[in-house]
């Protein structure tokens, strides 16, 4: 999975929004992607609602872009 799929899918399924916000390495690992601590300390202590909105923010970036 490429960081545009991780963005949509956490843009579109709040239960792996709620999962990166509660256990994000295991979030991670079902979707087939190997966290980095990095990666690991950015989710730590982000709720699902700021995962959501900070997907949507790229979304609209990216879309912007195109």
């Amino acid at each position: 999975m490429d960081f545009q799929t991780l963005v949509g899918k956490a843009m579109s399924d709040e239960e792996f929004a709620q999962a990166l916000a509660d256990n994000p390495e295991q979030a991670l690992l079902a979707a087939g992607i190997q966290p980095t601590p990095d990666m690991l300390d950015a989710l730590k202590g982000v709720d699902a609602a700021a995962i959501r909105k900070l997907a949507q923010a790229f979304g609209d970036k990216k879309a912007a872009s195109l």
